[in-house]
C-alpha cells in the first residue's frame, strides 16, 4: 500500500490503520497473554519440537508430548511437570503428526535460536505467526488492486475485507502455534497468483500457482479447496494461450504433475511409517475413541446442524462458551449466511461474464468446495469436520467478492467505508471483551 502521510489522511485510510492497529495489538495480547498452550497448540509445539531438537518427524501415537511443552501446559515450567503424558490418552501425545511437515521445518531454525527458554521460545514462533498474519493483510492489498485496478478505488474494498483479518478466531488460530498461519498466508497468496494467471492468461503464473498449491499441500492437505480453482483457471490459460499444442500439452501436465512431486518424499513417508499415504487410517483409529465415543453413525440430517457450527467462524472453538446465548447464535448465524449467499449473487450483475466467472470461480467456489468437503467426510468417513477453521484461508476472498457486490451499488465506495469502521468498532469492542475471559485469562 503506498505510504500515507498526515495530508493524505482520508477516511477509508484512517479505517485501515485503525485494523491494522487493532489486528497487531490483539496478535500481541494473543503472543503475550496466554501463559499455556490452547487448543491444539501444544500438538504442534511437540511436533516442532521433535524437528527442531530430534531432527525427525514425529509418529503419530508412540510419540508422546515433550516434558517441556507438558510442564508449559500445566503451568508448571520450569519445573517438570506432575502428569506423565503417557497416562493423558490422546492428551498426552503427540496427536498433529499425521500433518504435512513445511511448516515445522521451516519453524525449526527459529525454535532452535529462541534459546533455552521454552517459554522464549513458544512466544517466538508465535510472533511468527503474528508475522504471518500481517504478511496476509499485505497479500489481501495486493489482490485487492489487481481486482479493482487502481489502487486510490482499491482502498473501501481492502477495508470492508480486511475486518476478516480482525476476527478473533482468525488471530487467534493464525498467532498461536500451528500451521494454521501458513495456510492462511498460502490461501490468499494462491487465490492473488491464480487471479493474475487468469487475467493476463500467463503460463508462467500458472506454473506458479502450481508450485504454491504444492507448498500449500506440505502445510495441510485442506489447502485441496483451492484445486477446482486451479483446473479451471489452466482451462482458461491453456485455451487462450499463445503458445504451441506441444508447450500447452507440457503446461497442463506440469499443474498436476508438480504439486505430486512436491507431495512425493511426504506421501512415501507415510506409507513407510504407518502403510497409507496419509495416515488417516492411524489418525481415525487415534482420535475417534475421543472424538466420538459412542460410535454415533453420521447421517445427512447431521448436516444442517455442522452448518450451524460453521457460522461460529469469527470466533475460535476456545470461545464458544460465550455463545451459549439463543441470541448470539441466531444473529451470527444471519451475519455468516448474508455473508455466503449475498456475496455471490451481487456479483452475478458484473459484466462482463468472463470477469464475473473468474470472480465466482477464485472467490466464492473455494468456500463451496470446502463446504462439500466436510459434508463428505462426515457421511463417507463418519468424521465430524465442522470445524470452521478449515475454512479460514477462503475468508479473505469471500469478504471481497462481498465488497465487490456492495461496491456496485449507488455510493458503494461511502458504504464500503462506513460497513469497514462499523464492523471494525465492534470487533474492537469484542476483543476488549474477549480479554477478560478464556483462554487469555487462563
Amino acid at each position: 500500500m503506498k505510504r500515507l502521510g498526515l495530508s493524505a489522511l482520508t477516511p477509508v485510510r484512517a479505517v485501515i490503520a485503525v485494523q491494522l492497529a487493532v489486528i497487531t495489538v490483539a496478535g500481541i495480547a494473543t503472543v503475550l497473554s496466554l501463559p499455556k498452550f490452547t487448543g491444539d497448540e501444544i500438538a504442534h509445539f511437540s511436533y516442532l519440537q521433535s524437528v527442531a531438537e530430534e531432527g525427525q518427524l514425529p509418529l503419530l501415537g508412540p510419540t508422546l508430548i515433550s516434558p517441556q511443552a507438558e510442564a508449559i501446559y500445566e503451568g508448571t515450567y520450569p519445573s517438570p511437570g506432575r502428569l506423565d503424558p503417557a497416562n493423558r490418552g490422546l492428551s498426552g501425545r503427540s496427536y498433529e503428526a499425521f500433518q504435512p511437515p513445511l511448516y515445522y521445518l521451516l519453524a525449526a531454525a527459529p525454535f532452535r535460536l529462541a534459546g533455552g527458554d521454552y517459554v522464549v521460545k513458544m512466544r517466538v514462533i508465535r510472533l511468527i505467526g503474528l508475522g504471518l498474519l500481517l504478511a496476509a493483510a499485505l497479500l489481501l492489498w495486493r489482490l485487492t488492486v489487481e481486482l479493482i485496478g487502481d489502487p486510490g478505488e482499491a482502498e473501501p474494498y481492502f477495508a470492508f475485507a480486511l475486518t476478516a483479518l480482525l476476527w478473533p478466531g482468525i488471530v487467534l488460530r493464525t498467532v498461536t502455534i500451528s500451521n494454521s498461519g501458513l495456510e492462511f498466508v498460502i490461501g490468499i497468496g494462491l487465490t492473488l497468483v491464480l487471479w493474475r494467471a487468469w487475467q493476463r492468461r500467463s503460463v508462467g503464473w500458472l506454473i506458479g500457482a502450481a508450485v504454491l498449491i504444492g507448498f500449500g499441500l506440505l502445510t495441510r492437505l485442506t489447502i485441496i479447496v483451492f484445486i477446482p480453482g486451479l483446473l479451471i483457471c489452466a482451462f482458461v490459460v491453456l485455451r487462450q494461450a499463445q503458445i504451441s499444442a506441444r508447450a500447452r500439452w507440457l503446461a497442463a501436465a506440469s499443474v498436476v504433475a508438480i504439486p505430486a512431486v512436491m507431495m512425493a518424499p511426504w506421501l512415501l513417508s507415510n506409507l513407510d511409517r504407518y502403510g497409507s499415504l496419509t495416515g488417516s487410517r492411524v489418525v481415525r483409529q487415534l482420535m475417534e475413541p475421543f472424538f466420538n465415543p459412542d460410535g454415533i453413525k453420521y447421517t445427512v440430517s447431521d448436516i444442517p446442524r455442522g452448518l450451524l457450527v460453521v457460522t461460529r467462524a469469527p470466533l475460535a472453538e476456545e470461545w464458544w462458551i460465550e455463545l451459549l446465548s439463543p441470541l448470539k447464535r441466531w444473529v451470527l448465524t444471519l451475519l455468516m449466511t448474508a455473508l455466503v449467499v449475498l456475496a455471490p449473487l451481487g456479483v452475478l450483475s458484473v459484466k462482463p461474464s468472463e470477469r464475473r466467472r473468474q470472480l465466482l470461480v477464485l472467490l466464492a467456489l473455494p468456500v463451496g468446495v470446502g463446504l462439500v468437503w466436510i459434508c463428505y467426510v462426515l457421511l463417507v468417513l463418519n468424521w465430524d469436520f465442522f470445524l470452521p477453521r478449515y475454512l479460514y484461508p477462503t475468508i479473505p476472498g469471500l469478504m471481497l467478492l462481498a465488497a465487490v457486490s456492495i461496491g456496485r451499488l449507488r455510493g458503494g465506495a461511502r458504504a464500503l467505508t462506513a460497513s469497514a469502521a462499523v464492523i471494525t468498532a465492534l470487533l474492537a469492542v469484542w476483543w476488549v471483551y474477549l480479554s477478560t475471559v478464556e483462554p487469555f485469562t487462563g
